[in-house]
């Protein structure tokens, strides 16, 4: 493995890996922290969504609330925080619904957790963020995520899992 980038949390190396036949394959890998995304539930029935101003897309975007584990190592932690910085309420239940990775080029994973017995608690939000919280329908929340002028992926992901798994 060769180190080609380090820097603010941003690490780019050169790495190779053998495949079944005995050829390797070789490829730049991207590393960054992991994220958290949040299904927090209000009640049985709606979903918390924001709707945030994303300055490098110059829109807003439909998202569940989101974050970077980045300022602690336990994941469920980082999803409680976002979850109070980004809606003002923390989930007593809280609890890991899944895992995705992206792509083998970007090692990073996206943890999605479902939140339930939602409670006010907020934190102040991050200064560079621009957020609105709305309440709606698990169906309604997929149409808003996948009509956004970019789609945020986990989001998608997590809503279209979490519907059909639970019938929705």
């Amino acid at each position: 493995m060769e180190e080609l980038f380090n820097q603010c949390g941003w690490k780019i190396t050169m790495e190779e890996a053998p495949l079944p036949d005995g050829r390797t394959k070789k490829m730049m890998r991207l590393t960054r922290c992991d994220s958290v995304h949040i299904l927090a539930f209000p009640s049985p029935e709606k979903i918390f969504l924001l709707r945030e101003f994303r300055p490098f897309y110059q829109d807003y975007i439909w998202m569940l609330p989101s974050g970077k584990v980045d300022k602690e190592t336990d994941i469920q932690k980082a999803a409680q925080r976002e979850l109070q910085e980004e809606t003002g309420f923390r989930a007593d239940s809280l609890k890991l619904y899944c895992s995705t990775n992206s792509t083998e080029s970007i090692r990073f994973t996206n943890h999605i957790f479902v939140g339930k017995n939602l409670q006010k608690d907020p934190l102040e939000q991050d200064h560079d963020e621009l957020i609105e919280v709305h309440e709606m329908s698990i169906d309604d929340a997929i149409e808003k995520v996948l009509g956004s002028p970019v789609v945020h992926t986990a989001s998608a992901y997590a809503l279209l899992r979490y519907a059909r798994e639970n019938a929705v």
